[in-house]
């Protein structure tokens, strides 16, 4: 509960950085701000018994970095199908995390990514389907580790 006021104030304090202090942006803001607490109160750790706003940040920097991984990968995906240079091969690989979020961005990052899908999480190890074994296996993992684990480290 504590974690989750902390969050509502320091989201409602940023919109009202942003947009003043007129009576409507107050109002909406601490509107807006509640429905995000609510969303994402549970998403973000408490390190230390702090709240970790750093984590908040390295999220939503995450997305342009997502997006980049993406488009690299379908340009690649696409080179590979025109010239028939496809080994699909299932391997394992080792993830660094605890936290269930973690966990799950990562699986799913991994998923929509063109050319991998993750099949199996158990324990420390994801199980994924690689349309092309090239390289360190762990190459799947490490592109999004980094940011993740500033996250849910």
């Amino acid at each position: 509960m504590k974690k989750a006021i902390s969050i509502f104030i320091f989201l409602w304090f940023f919109w009202l950085l942003l947009n003043g202090f007129a009576f409507e942006e107050v109002f909406i803001g601490g509107f807006i701000s509640l429905i995000i607490t609510l969303i994402f109160a549970n998403l973000f750790s408490i390190r230390r018994g702090r709240i970790n706003v750093k984590g908040f940040f390295v999220f939503f920097s995450y997305i342009p970095y997502y997006l980049f991984q993406e488009t690299k990968c379908v340009l690649d995906v696409s080179s590979r199908i025109i010239t028939g240079k496809i080994k699909p091969v299932i391997v394992e690989v080792q993830h660094s995390h605890e936290s269930p979020w973690g966990i799950t961005i990562l699986a799913n990052s991994i998923t929509m990514t063109p050319g991998t899908l993750t099949l199996e999480a158990e324990g420390r190890n994801l199980y994924v389907h690689w349309l092309n074994e090239s390289g360190d296996k762990n190459q799947i993992v490490k592109t999004f580790d980094k940011f993740l684990t500033k996250i849910w480290g």
